[in-house]
């Protein structure tokens, strides 16, 4: 195998979250209230939960799994609360939200030594995410993953996640990928695994995170 797409998060950066938790929703009640929207953590909870009801609902037919633009969720959750967000505005609610919600946030052990390695060998690493553009590079940055891929493709840029064949095909369109030499690897075994397998690629499950199955992955790699 010449080409590797990782997931990110789970796979690469060991992630826990909790958007319904009274600290995700502190500061922008806060920001909110700035802005003269009222807002409480009930009524917040309640509007983001309905969104992803509504979205779903409206944009079954276009993908087999959609997937929406969370700045567009801010902007229409203060919409509904009597106020309005501009994108700026929204973006900056949803990078507070998602920073307070972390309750575990940290790079596996041994990950940028991983794809250190594989490029080494003349591989290709590729990044496919089920993540939002708002704040998704951020959060590589922080953990030193920026500038460690060939090319990277998230959801929230494409209108559909994983393990949506519509969205393995568009990295393999953008990138010029080849399926007969390309490898899918994963913790989860839905949206990583089962999406591979439709797609027609291999994949290796990574439970724990990648860097602790270096070995596995490291015998896919082709030196020819």
């Amino acid at each position: 195998m010449k080409n590797f797409v990782f997931d990110l998060y789970n796979t690469l950066i060991d992630i826990e979250t909790d958007e319904h938790c009274e600290r995700a929703w502190a500061d922008v009640i806060s920001y909110f209230g700035e802005l003269g929207i009222r807002a409480d953590h009930d009524s917040l909870c309640r509007e983001y939960d309905g969104y992803w009801a509504r979205f779903n609902a409206k944009t079954a037919s276009v993908y087999a799994y959609p997937e929406c633009d969370c700045v567009a969720q801010f902007q229409e959750i203060a919409t509904r609360l009597g106020g309005k967000l501009t994108r700026e505005q929204a973006t900056h609610a949803l990078r507070l939200m998602r920073k307070a919600s972390r309750n575990k946030f940290r790079l596996f052990e041994g990950t940028t030594e991983l794809l250190d390695e594989l490029h080494a060998c003349g591989a290709h690493v590729y990044l496919l995410s089920n993540a939002q553009s708002a704040f998704t590079p951020g959060e590589m940055e922080e953990v030193g993953l920026k500038d460690k891929f060939d090319g990277i493709l998230l959801s929230s840029d494409c209108g559909c996640r994983k393990p949506d064949t519509a969205f393995f095909g568009m990295l393999f369109d953008k990138y010029g990928l080849d399926r007969s030499d390309t490898v899918m690897i994963g913790d989860d075994v839905t949206s990583d695994g089962a999406g591979a397998a439709d797609f027609g690629i291999p994949f290796i499950h990574v439970p724990g995170g990648a860097a602790a199955h270096k070995d596995r992955i490291m015998e896919a790699v082709s030196y020819e």
